[in-house]
């Protein structure tokens, strides 16, 4: 499948330029926007085709990306939209649904923008996805939204990554038991995620099919921000 229709969501106007001339080469019809509301209503809108791949880059103002790939993942319309991640931080690739790539950025962005155009020109289309019933929204709550922001970049985005995991593996069932998940007893029903050290609480809400973040506790020898 060729990718028509590019949606990049990034907010360095440098980096904002660079990818739209590589896709207007390659043939996209690119829509730039700088923050993850603005991605949300461009892509919830009715007044233009929805595109066919976002380029999402995870540290955004307003809403960061991993909030706009959670909220895509619970929309029945927007989880089939193939996304590619863009950040600075050199963390393991996710492995989660709907996203097909990610693209570290480099101080030299040349690499980053050959990457990038190779992958639109060899882009193929996921398998659909079956309905979103049993996707499991994962939210947090305001202290520890502000306890993660304090985290380097880099165990942000491991945290956030491993936060989606667990939703994901919820939604299928399988046993709550690994190196950095553990089902904990009680009501209601939790999960405790470990990442390098970072310990998070998620309660589970099956009702609502929701996963939210309680509890942050950070080791003391880990720099903050």
């Amino acid at each position: 499948m060729t990718v028509h229709r590019l949606l990049v969501v990034e907010d360095d106007p440098s980096w904002q330029r660079r990818l739209e001339d590589v896709a207007h080469s390659e043939g996209c019809d690119v829509t730039l926007v700088s923050d993850g509301e603005e991605a949300l209503k461009r892509l919830s809108g009715d007044s233009q085709p929805r595109p066919h791949l976002v380029v999402l880059d995870l540290l955004l103002p307003r809403m960061d990306g991993w909030e706009v790939y959670g909220r895509m993942r619970v929309d029945q319309q927007l989880r089939t939209i193939p996304v590619l991640m863009l950040s600075s931080t050199t963390a393991q690739d996710p492995k989660l649904g709907g996203i097909v790539g990610f693209l570290h950025k480099t101080p030299s962005p040349e690499p980053v923008i050959h990457q990038f155009r190779e992958r639109l020109r060899g882009f193929t289309e996921p398998a659909v996805e079956p309905p979103s019933v049993g996707t499991y929204a994962v939210r947090l709550t305001e202290d520890t939204s502000i306890l993660l922001h304090s985290l380097p970049p880099s165990l942000r985005h491991a945290v956030r990554l491993h936060m989606y995991r667990a939703a994901e593996l919820l939604r299928t069932g399988l046993p709550m038991m690994s190196t950095w998940l553990m089902a904990l007893p009680g009501d209601p029903p939790s999960l405790l995620v470990t990442v390098e050290g970072v310990r998070m609480v998620l309660e589970i809400d099956e009702a609502a099919c929701t996963l939210t973040a309680t509890s942050l506790i950070i080791p003391t020898y880990l720099p903050r921000m």
